[in-house]
């Protein structure tokens, strides 16, 4: 039988490529058309830079997040503060796509 924590552990850690592999896209390749909030009206490199950057810190943290709990186990208050943490820093990327300290 297979332990429900490598089973759980293993689908953070994929879902936490697949953002890293956004937050690569956005950040690295210039792709800021990629982002959902993206405003046209904002310079692509801003964009690329903030909201690329903090789509990579949510897919490191989510990867971290699922091979500590592969190691050791579910924790309800790490994965609470997981949530936390990626509501936060959701609501910032989609502030930085918007413009927030694009300087106009």
């Amino acid at each position: 039988m297979v332990d429900p924590n490598l089973i759980s552990g293993s689908v953070w850690i994929v879902c936490g490529l697949a953002i890293l592999g956004l937050g690569y896209l956005i950040a690295f390749r210039g792709r800021a058309d990629l982002h959902a909030n993206y405003d046209e009206s904002v310079d692509p490199a801003h964009v690329s830079r903030w909201a690329g950057g903090t789509a990579l810190l949510m897919g490191l943290l989510v990867v971290a997040y699922g091979v500590r709990e592969t190691i050791y186990g579910f924790q309800p208050r790490l994965l609470a503060g997981l949530v936390v943490v990626l509501l936060v820093l959701s609501y910032l990327s989609k502030l930085f796509a918007g413009g927030l300290g694009a300087g106009e």
